[in-house]
């Protein structure tokens, strides 16, 4: 029984150092990238455009805005996100399936 509960103390403990450590590095990591530079342009037919390469010479209402490097989000936030979506879900289907039964 001791043996067990030093186990789980040692995997929960684990787990929340490892998510606490995955969250402060990547967002560490959502800084500028001054080697990025994003590229905002309307064409002469009126279709917005944005990209990293520099727009064309016919190309009106240029703006350039320094980019961010892509990071994933930390594995807290897509698994905070994924139970968000799953209770949400749920309570529609319950509060549905008894919305019909009533009728």
């Amino acid at each position: 029984m001791r043996k067990a509960l030093i186990v789980i103390i040692v995997l929960v403990l684990g787990s929340g150092g490892y998510l606490g450590w995955d969250w402060y590095d990547k967002a560490k990591k959502q800084q500028l990238e001054p080697s990025m530079t994003l590229y905002h342009w309307t064409d002469s037919r009126g279709g917005k455009h944005i990209s990293d390469a520099p727009p064309p010479e016919n190309a009106r209402n240029v703006y350039t805005d320094k980019g961010y490097k892509y990071i994933s989000a930390p594995l807290i936030v897509t698994i905070k996100n994924k139970a968000v979506e799953f209770y949400k879900n749920t309570k529609k289907k319950l509060f549905k399936s008894s919305k019909t039964k009533k009728k």
